[in-house]
């Protein structure tokens, strides 16, 4: 049994296609901040979902974020065996295999010593040939191919096991624990379409850096971004190569 973490705001354009992808876990945590779209309506009518509601009213809070992740994973478990954390731009698969119906047959073959994978994310953007999204398409990751692998984050691991992320989830606070032998793909659709891209980059988060976040230098990529240097980076990326 997986089940999935994940915080949510204004992403009801990115949900159907979220929920479409992670059809291969068992249960979503969703910590949803009240949103000014059909957020937490789309994730509710999904019975795999329970919603936790963190509110925010400063901003962006990376440290509140991670501290409420951090509860949510540390609660004991005795149903799934593994855990997923992904931000809700963020599509992960087991190697080979984007449809993700191998996901539970591949946990399985994870070594009992290995207690953490990497997610591997690709920067997805939409090459110029591309059609419109389309929620009926699956496997839904295949509808953007184009872009470059960027980083990693330690995304699925065992539950009952202590760990902790640091803000921004790219690594565990008390220890090094990724696989050497397994790992997952996967596709970060920040820039997957200009549709949603520029709103959720601008309107969505770097007008809402708390002070917080000013305060500890958090997510300074999202600083002062506005909508022509979005436009720009977008067009910049049209004639990306294949990588999925």
């Amino acid at each position: 049994m997986i089940k999935l973490f994940a915080c949510f705001y204004n992403e009801a354009v990115l949900i159907p296609f979220f929920l479409s992808h992670y059809h291969y876990v068992d249960t979503i945590q969703a910590i949803v901040t009240p949103s000014l779209d059909e957020t937490r309506e789309l994730l509710a009518a999904d019975p795999r979902v329970t919603i936790t509601d963190s509110p925010m009213p400063h901003g962006i809070d990376d440290d509140l974020k991670v501290a409420e992740l951090n509860a949510a994973i540390a609660r004991r478990d005795s149903v799934h065996k593994w855990h997923i954390v992904v931000d809700a731009d963020e599509f992960i698969w087991p190697q080979g295999d984007p449809t993700g119906e191998t996901a539970k047959s591949y946990l399985s073959s994870v070594p009992k010593t290995d207690i953490a994978l990497q997610g591997w994310l690709h920067q997805i953007y939409r090459h110029e040939d591309d059609a419109d999204l389309d929620i009926t398409q699956t496997p839904v990751v295949l509808q953007r191919r184009h872009g470059f692998l960027f980083g990693w984050k330690p995304s699925v691991f065992r539950s009952n096991r202590g760990l902790q992320l640091v803000p921004g989830n790219h690594h565990f606070i008390n220890r090094d624990a990724c696989s050497e032998t397994h790992s997952f793909d996967g596709a970060h659709w920040q820039n997957a379409d200009p549709s949603f891209a520029v709103t959720r980059r601008v309107r969505d988060r770097a007008e809402r850096i708390s002070p917080q976040n000013i305060l500890k230098h958090h997510g300074t990529h999202r600083w002062n971004e506005t909508e022509s240097m979005v436009y720009a980076e977008l067009a910049e990326h049209f004639h990306d190569p294949v990588v999925l």
